[in-house]
Parts: C-alpha cells; sequence; structure tokens
C-alpha cells in the first residue's frame, strides 16, 4: 500500500507506471533471475499448452504476474498533486480501479 505522501520524489512512480502499465520493470533481475523463473513455469506452462520457446514461456510468465499482482494506491483528490502525476504516469489511472473512498469533492 502506498500513500501520496510517501512520495518524495516523483521518480519513484515510473516503476509503479511500468508495473501497472505493462507488469514489468526493464532490468529489474538479471538474466539469470529471469531464467530461473521462467524455467520454474515451465511444466505449468507446458500443461497449459504453452509453446517451449523464450518468447513464449516470458509472455506466460508476464500472464501470471499480471493475474497475481495486487497492488493498492491511495491519493488524495484535494488540490493539483494528482491530476499533475496522473497526466504524467498515465498507468496510474488507465490501468487501475478506482475506489473512491470518500466522495470526490
Amino acid at each position: 500500500m502506498i500513500t501520496d505522501s510517501q512520495i518524495k520524489n516523483e521518480g519513484f512512480l515510473v516503476p509503479l507506471n511500468d508495473i501497472l502499465s505493462n507488469g514489468w520493470i526493464q532490468d529489474l533481475f538479471p538474466k539469470e533471475d529471469v531464467d530461473g523463473m521462467v524455467s520454474g513455469l515451465r511444466n505449468e506452462a507446458k500443461g497449459a499448452g504453452v509453446v517451449d520457446q523464450a518468447d513464449t514461456m516470458m509472455g506466460y510468465f508476464m500472464d501470471k504476474v499480471r493475474q497475481n499482482l495486487k497492488m493498492i494506491l491511495c491519493f488524495s483528490p484535494v488540490g493539483d498533486n494528482f491530476r499533475v502525476k496522473a497526466r504524467k504516469f498515465p498507468g496510474l489511472v488507465a490501468s487501475t480501479s478506482i475506489d473512491y473512498f470518500h466522495a470526490w469533492p
């Protein structure tokens, strides 16, 4: 759970935007770690009918991440902060389900 008051530098929103937009952060893991994660899913992917190729296995891995990743972002609607951040990082709005805790002002 991340609140807008915890974001001291807008650079923190870049990986969040990437996760929300496509489920992946470039260069987060070394290639060896990615290969290990994908090979761990190889039997499950074969059972699901996925072709055993690097790109299709990576796609299967990314689909699993997207299905299982849950993230809670809490932004205050007061002021211009959220509007400005939503323009700079469109994944914050376009790739989320907005649940208003209080009525939007």
